[in-house]
């Protein structure tokens, strides 16, 4: 059984439709990116995912079970979710912030005990945050912060983590230490779902990589199926060149520069 699945789901926002018939699985300890062009639907898959938009027609299914019919408390104990805009910081000190992602486990009233100091200790090290617990969120850079989003979900224990671009807008520095951290999770058996603009991380990272484009998928499958240059200069309407990362042995895309073939209107 999949740990997470959608079957024929239609979803968007008022009369706009964004995705169009998706029918999804995701497996147990599995890292898959989601890839594709601005609009295409991926930060909308994500919501549908997490119980933030429910589709207009077909289901999510969260361990073969209705999504809409878990209570959020419940949910969050199976999957985490790290969204693309995490608002203005407050003043929280960084242990404290790691610390509200054991509220599925206990709510917001009552110590901590053993179990949840444990975790949240363990996200701060899985995180390589420890030198910040003591900081408050308002006084860290924009990497940081993203690190110690990150370390809160990870403090719920989740056995699935969504994440809408967490790279994004980050140095190389941070964002190779937050797919290095997501790799680890997918080793210690948790299901990674991340939407990613860098097609390279995508490449270099996943297992499976799932393709949209205008709300449908495009392509699925391993890096060396979905990261041919056809395939790529498709789903991207850019010319580019596809080679062997020579240290991952992955496929690598190289966009040929002047060679978009869009139009100038949806370039923008």
């Amino acid at each position: 059984m999949a740990m997470l699945e959608t079957r024929g789901v239609r979803a968007g926002y008022g009369e706009k439709e964004v995705l169009r018939g998706i029918d999804l699985a995701f497996g147990a300890a599995e890292f898959v990116a989601v890839i594709g062009p601005n609009g295409s639907g991926k930060s909308t898959l994500v919501k549908c995912l997490t119980g933030f938009l429910m589709p207009k027609e077909g289901m999510i299914l969260l361990e073969g079970k209705d999504i809409k019919t878990w209570k959020s408390r419940e949910r969050a104990r199976k999957l985490a979710v790290l969204h693309q805009e995490a608002g203005e910081p407050l003043p929280f000190l960084v242990r404290d912030y790691v610390g509200l992602g054991r509220y599925p486990h206990h709510g917001f009233s009552g110590e901590w005990d053993k179990e949840d100091r444990t975790s949240v200790s363990r996200a701060i090290e899985l995180a390589g945050i420890g030198r910040l617990e003591k900081r408050k969120l308002t006084e860290l850079s924009g990497g940081e912060r993203q690190m110690v989003y990150l370390a809160r979900a990870l403090a719920q224990n989740p056995e699935i983590i969504i994440l809408d671009e967490p790279v994004s807008h980050l140095d190389i520095g941070h964002a190779i230490s937050i797919m290095d951290v997501l790799a680890t999770l997918k080793s210690s058996d948790v299901t990674v779902i991340t939407v990613l603009h860098d097609i390279n991380l995508a490449s270099d990272y996943a297992d499976r990589i799932i393709a949209l484009k205008d709300g449908m998928v495009f392509a699925e499958g391993s890096p060396a199926r979905v990261m041919d240059y056809r395939i790529v200069e498709q789903l991207f309407d850019t010319v580019c060149v596809v080679r062997e990362n020579p240290l991952s042995g992955r496929p690598f895309v190289y966009p040929v520069p002047g060679k978009y073939k869009g139009t100038s209107k949806n370039h923008l």
